[in-house]
């Protein structure tokens, strides 16, 4: 598919509707993550490519929020392989997509190279965190990463 933004996503396995926004790198080179009035917004690497070019697209969005209420991907970790993820373009076309794995990592041993190298097409990366909330450093141990392949234009 030629590039085109991403506008929304759904996941209904999950049961999630999300406007979808862009999102860069902060001055350390680590990917900014959802806030102020988009807190519970799902975002885009704005780094990566498109949902439905060829290579790993990457959308990310919180488990929970302050207080620990959920957020957005609060039931990411209960998605399975098959289920759908349909991001929705700003060329009017959606780019549907079929979990193909949904793994757990240590934020310590996250895969850069597994989540964002290079693959033989379209793929998407939908990220949160998970696992052990430290209390003491204010976040979760862990990462889930959903890897999904483009199955519909």
């Amino acid at each position: 598919m030629p590039a085109s933004k991403p506008t929304n996503v759904r996941l209904p396995g999950i049961d999630v509707t999300s406007p979808v926004h862009g999102l860069g790198l902060d001055d350390q080179g680590k990917l900014k993550v959802p806030s102020g009035d988009k807190y519970d917004e799902v975002a885009w690497y704005d780094g990566s490519p498109t949902p439905g070019e060829s290579g790993p697209s990457v959308i990310e969005g919180h488990v929970t929020g302050s207080g620990h209420r959920k957020s957005v991907f609060f039931e990411l970790g209960a998605t399975k392989a098959g289920d759908r993820v349909e991001v929705d373009r700003a060329d009017g076309s959606t780019a549907t997509f079929k979990v193909t794995k949904v793994n757990k990592y240590q934020k310590a041993d996250f895969p850069r190279i597994d989540v964002y190298g290079a693959t033989k097409g379209p793929e998407l990366r939908v990220i949160t965190c998970g696992g052990t909330y430290d209390e003491a450093a204010g976040r979760h141990l862990d990462n889930i990463v959903v890897f999904a392949e483009l199955v519909e234009k």
